[in-house]
């Protein structure tokens, strides 16, 4: 491994399970790279810099599985796909929600007509402060904003249970709560319009108690021409159908739940397609890197 940046305290990691004394720790991740040529890199940096570290693996020839976003910037964003197609390894990101048995239920039902199509959508990402955090959330080169860093969730998991594309987007944020963390909006919202011309909206936070039962309340409702699904994820999964046929009832869950990390492996090794498909990524990225500069500049950006 390779520290993030210098000075970097590890004694979090080498309280991790993968830890062994046979770790060898790197200062410089070029140097790493240089010397170790692994096959696949998993990118935690400061999050803006995750763009500029996979950069640097892709032109090595790795393959990638990065924290999010992909990038800092839609610069680094678009340099980091075209070296992706130039080395041809594959990137992917820590975005797992999709994988968890609520969403996958309401998936099926959206793909197999339950609810007609889909009109509006409301999302919700709120989260626990935690005490306090790392000075990373302090600095805007690196923290990079709470709509790439937290919203991007609820893009992903939008899009995966709808189908739909963003198309346009207004947005708003502010520092209300935790202002010794100025460059971390701790509250927003978000209004898209979608290719099909419906709405969606995301709301996010970190005002979450500290006494509630998780760290995340995630939250979406799909309003169809024919009915609505509507999920929430907190210490526990609950998913709901309500139709114009049907009286409204629980989704059966799936029971499985995929470890990202393993899915990338075996995809790779041919034994099935990544649960993310290439650009997926790259496309939830892109829609937070503009939905960001909706917010700081208040106005409204077509995606």
């Amino acid at each position: 491994m390779a520290r993030a940046y210098p000075d970097e305290d590890l004694k979090p990691i080498m309280r991790s399970t993968a830890w062994s004394r046979d770790v060898k720790v790197f200062d410089d991740y070029r140097q790493m790279l240089d010397e170790v040529r692994p096959t696949i890199v998993s990118v935690f940096a400061p999050f803006a810099h995750n763009g500029r570290v996979s950069i640097e693996a892709v032109r090595r020839g790795c393959h990638v599985i990065s924290e999010k976003p992909l990038a800092g910037s839609l610069d680094d964003l678009k340099r980091l796909k075209a070296e992706r197609d130039k080395a041809g390894v594959r990137v992917t990101a820590v975005l797992p929600m999709r994988l968890a048995p609520a969403f996958q239920a309401a998936r099926k039902a959206v793909v197999d007509g339950a609810i007609g199509e889909p009109v509006l959508i409301s999302a919700q990402k709120s989260y626990q402060w935690d005490g306090t955090r790392n000075w990373i959330y302090k600095s805007e080169k690196d923290y990079g904003g709470t709509i790439p860093w937290v919203v991007i969730h609820a893009v992903d998991y939008i899009r995966f249970v709808t189908g739909l594309e963003f198309a346009e987007v207004t947005a708003r944020q502010a520092v209300k709560v935790h202002r010794d963390y100025p460059a971390c909006a701790d509250c927003g919202g978000l209004l898209f319009v979608m290719n099909n011309g419906g709405q969606a909206t995301i709301t996010f936070d970190y005002l979450r108690p500290a006494k509630a039962p998780s760290h995340g309340d995630d939250r979406l409702r799909v309003a169809g021409s024919e009915g609505i699904v509507e999920i929430r994820l907190t210490d526990k999964s609950w998913c709901e159908l309500a139709t114009n046929k049907d009286e409204p009832r629980p989704l059966v869950l799936p029971k499985d739940t995929p470890n990202l990390f393993v899915d990338f492996v075996e995809s790779l090794r041919g034994l099935h397609p990544h649960y993310l498909p290439p650009d997926d990524p790259f496309i939830d990225t892109e829609v937070c890197l503009k939905a960001r500069d909706a917010a700081e500049q208040g106005t409204t950006i077509k995606l």
